[in-house]
């Protein structure tokens, strides 16, 4: 009825609203703490202004789950009506072969009934997952903890708050703190009985696939039975997981659910498992693979590639592409909320820098498994191009490798990237990272004003090496002559 590919895109523009509910919660917390960290400067006047904050933004986040919600039923509605079917009507060549009568999906009641059942369960389903919404928050004991989102955000504020107003820590140090537990949470859901939490889009996937496969098992027996066969086919795909080894071949029912799990968590139609099962009857269909093909594809499945110093199965790479994916998403989101937030402008760059080392190895990682890149998948919350640095903050040195113009040097940046600052009073650096985003080499124009310290070049030009220990601490930074590369490489500033 549907082949992996579909069932696996079903539920995309419904976690694409969830994302972004996700992404506008999380605004609303950094802008509430933006808005008051740079008017209230006293842990007193917090006091008195925080009950109407706390409560104005409960109302905000109630009006924005229950726009979320109302994408969600519409989200909903299509899947079972369109999309649906669609994959039903793809059934009909088996009936026309066997002589038997076809029922049109519109025509067909007790599906229909079925369907407005599965619709409204799902929707209901949904409407749970955002009555137990929050954030998992890193304990002192290193335990993650859920809060409710309420509990997170009047948590949160108030912490910011007594921090900033106290000078324990500035702003932008507060503000850099509660982007990453943001981004490295996500927006969560709960379920208390078990104390388990999945990320919100997660948990509404799960929640649509659970009921689409719900209809399409019973359509697969509906049909089986009209056309008197006990016998079914299943999908295959790659890149499926190792248990999952029955895919391309015929079971009887069964041993579907004796053999492939049917029904469970963890087998055919159940948890992130995207094989689907169709009737098939011996002697009239024919098998999509022969025996040999599927032996030569699940031979190909287990063979690994190197990449690095690691090998990786095929199930094994996509795993891996999917958690870059996850990573670059959250990534994303961290470079907007710290644009909201006002945050320094080296911390942004910096955050912009992360996500395009992380999309470079993804572009490289995706090439030698030979995956497709399923960008759509890091793009889903409509941000564009936010992981690019702005045109107008790239040069080119001499032999046309690229540079980033910063404000400011810092010890730690941009992984592999040169960046460029220039001073208020006269000259030029350029600043090396290394793959580790450590700074390694810093070369200058000039003396920095202390020719005694810098006596090298004709106007002064020098170079620093930086020096770690093991931990990552400067221990370091001995001045010398350019080499003769290194003056090539600069000569635009020299």
């Amino acid at each position: 009825m549907f082949n992996p590919n579909e069932i696996e895109a079903t539920p995309l523009e419904l976690e694409k609203s969830f994302k972004a509910l996700e992404l506008r919660i999380m605004q609303d917390i950094i802008r509430k703490l933006k808005e008051n960290g740079g008017e209230i400067t006293r842990a007193s006047d917090w006091q008195v202004y925080r009950l109407y904050e706390l409560g104005k933004c409960k109302e905000e986040i109630k009006q924005e789950i229950q726009k979320a919600l109302k994408i969600s039923d519409e989200e909903i509605s299509n899947i079972y009506s369109e999309v649906f079917a669609s994959g039903y009507a793809r059934d009909k060549d088996l009936y026309v072969k066997t002589g038997k009568k076809f029922i049109p999906f519109e025509e067909n009641k007790q599906l229909q009934q079925l369907i407005s059942s599965v619709k409204k369960q799902t929707k209901e389903k949904i409407k749970n997952i955002t009555q137990s919404l929050g954030f998992a928050v890193k304990q002192p004991d290193g335990k993650l903890k859920f809060k409710p989102i309420a509990d997170f955000y009047q948590n949160t504020i108030d912490k910011g708050m007594l921090d900033i107003t106290s000078g324990a820590f500035d702003y932008n140090t507060v503000l850099k703190r509660t982007v990453n537990e943001m981004t490295n949470s996500g927006l969560r859901t709960v379920d208390y009985a078990s104390g388990w939490s999945n990320r919100v889009d997660v948990a509404a996937r799960r929640a649509i696939l659970t009921g689409f496969n719900q209809v399409v098992a019973k359509v697969n027996e509906d049909n089986a039975k009209n056309l008197e066969t006990d016998t079914f086919e299943i999908s295959w795909h790659s890149g499926h997981r190792p248990s999952h080894w029955w895919g391309g071949q015929w079971f009887e029912k069964e041993k579907l659910i004796d053999i492939c799990g049917l029904g469970t968590v963890e087998g055919l139609c159940g948890c992130n498992c995207y094989h689907s099962y169709t009737p098939v009857i011996p002697g009239i269909s024919v098998p999509t693979y022969s025996k040999e093909e599927l032996e030569k594809m699940e031979k190909e499945e287990q063979e690994k590639e190197k990449y690095g110093n690691k090998e990786y199965t095929k199930y094994e790479s996509l795993q891996r592409q999917r958690r870059l994916e996850t990573t670059m998403r959250a990534q994303r989101q961290k470079i907007k909320l710290l644009q909201d937030g006002g945050a320094d402008e080296n911390d942004i760059l910096t955050a912009r820098g992360r996500y395009m080392t992380t999309s470079s190895e993804y572009v490289r990682f995706s090439k030698e498994m030979g995956l497709p890149q399923q960008r759509e998948r890091v793009t889903i919350d409509g941000l564009n191009n936010i992981g690019q640095f702005p045109k107008e903050k790239m040069l080119k040195n001499a032999i046309g490798n690229d540079i980033l113009k910063t404000n400011k040097t810092t010890l730690t940046g941009v992984p592999d990237v040169i960046t460029q600052v220039k001073y208020k009073r006269g000259g030029i650096s350029r600043n090396y990272y290394n793959k580790n985003g450590l700074l390694s080499k810093q070369i200058s124009n000039n003396n920095h004003g202390n020719a005694k310290n810098h006596p090298f070049g004709n106007k002064g030009e020098h170079a620093h090496d930086y020096i770690y220990d093991k931990n990552g601490n400067l221990l370091n930074r001995p001045a010398r002559e350019l080499t003769d590369e290194e003056r090539k490489e600069n000569g635009d500033i020299l």
